[in-house]
């Protein structure tokens, strides 16, 4: 589906992210998928993903800088309309404390589309490899949920799950919030569950203009002392 019924400006699909375990180190991977210029969604660096694609014959890159105080992460990754799917490559740096920079690349195609104006669904699936052993990280299946609750408001829903290579499977799941402020602005706030723990995220996107947008945003663990981290994201559509 290329829009959502009732929404303006600049839409952006979601990013599923896989916390992967591994010997040795935890490895975090955030793969971003696509954007329009139609409506908005909880997109870029967000866990949740959207039921909506790309128009055809639309591209979109994204990039963004993800930190916190046991890790960082730089991501940039193309993705395009083709036909009735969206084919995206994401390639990831990650730098862990005491466990050095490791590469992470992410290839993955997005199906969905629209069953009334205000509910549509789709299907995500993703393989991963790094740079490092093992090679190959495992695979990623997602169903995401979108519906239109309001002219200003969208929620989306995912259910899926992590197929890891040498470690066991688990199941992702989330719930999203995107609330339309202003022709420029929207809030997003998020809770979702991978890699066996839940974490929560609010931030903040700003259309600079159709075809570039901007997020912010603060994640955090729920539940124990493990550290939060901010990242700050931009897409370029054409």
């Amino acid at each position: 589906m290329g829009h959502h019924t009732g929404r303006a400006g600049a839409r952006r699909n979601a990013a599923w992210r896989w916390h992967a375990t591994l010997p040795g180190h935890a490895l975090v991977l955030a793969a971003g998928l696509a954007a329009s210029v139609a409506s908005r969604a909880a997109g870029g660096h967000h866990a949740v993903d959207d039921a909506a694609l790309l128009e055809p014959g639309q591209c979109q890159v994204e990039t963004w800088y993800e930190r916190g105080s046991a890790r960082s992460l730089l991501h940039v990754g193309p993705a395009c309309r083709v036909a009735a799917v969206e084919l995206g490559f994401d390639a990831n740096r990650v730098r862990l404390s005491g466990d050095g920079t490791t590469s992470v690349a992410v290839a993955q195609v997005k199906w969905a589309t629209a069953h009334t104006a205000a509910w549509s669904s789709g299907v995500v699936f993703g393989v991963a490899a790094q740079d490092r052993a093992p090679k190959f990280l495992g695979s990623v299946l997602i169903v995401p949920v979108t519906w239109q609750a309001s002219e200003t408001l969208l929620v989306h829903a995912n259910l899926g799950r992590d197929f890891r290579h040498r470690e066991p499977d688990a199941t992702r799941a989330g719930v999203a919030l995107e609330w339309t402020a202003s022709a420029a602005w929207s809030l997003v706030a998020e809770r979702f569950a991978e890699g066996r723990a839940d974490f929560w995220r609010a931030g903040a996107r700003w259309s600079a203009s159709p075809s570039l947008l901007v997020d912010v945003s603060r994640a955090r663990p729920l539940g124990g002392d493990a550290p939060a981290w901010w990242t700050v994201g931009l897409t370029w559509l054409f």
